[in-house]
């Protein structure tokens, strides 16, 4: 296994970012998942937590996926399927793994998010080999 990548002002799992997420990902074996409980700052509509923030921990779950291979990547794509809504409150469970490795740069992913056994989000995307990006900018 390669060492965590982590960037600490990340919105979605830095540590050091004082209005992220703070979602704790963990990664291995080309999949990363967390377990992660909305609070009522990331609702859109009363009670219901909104869609960009599910789009968002998905987004970085992938990438973190592709991490546990030591490849370092960009979203060129990210298609989300919202089968049911997540409420404020609701303790989810997500996760996402690379399903194919392209000739070239490319990446493809897939991952859910769920709420007990209910099946909240299905996701795919597809994602871009880059170069190291070296330590944290400003």
């Amino acid at each position: 296994m390669t060492e965590k990548v982590q960037f600490k002002h990340c919105f979605v799992c830095g540590p050091e970012n004082p209005i992220g997420l703070h979602v704790p990902i963990e990664e291995g074996d080309k999949k990363a998942w967390c377990r992660w409980t909305a609070g009522e700052d990331f609702a859109g509509y009363t009670n219901v937590l909104h869609g960009g923030i599910m789009a968002s921990i998905m987004d970085d779950l992938m990438a973190h996926a592709t991490y546990s291979l030591g490849i370092e990547v960009v979203t060129a794509h990210l298609e989300m399927d919202y089968k049911s809504p997540a409420y404020i409150g609701d303790e989810l469970d997500c996760e996402a793994h690379v399903t194919d490795v392209g000739k070239g740069r490319s990446m493809r992913l897939e991952g859910t998010i769920y709420c007990g056994d209910r099946l909240v989000v299905q996701a795919r995307s597809v994602m871009v080999i880059v170069a190291h990006f070296g330590e944290d900018k400003k």
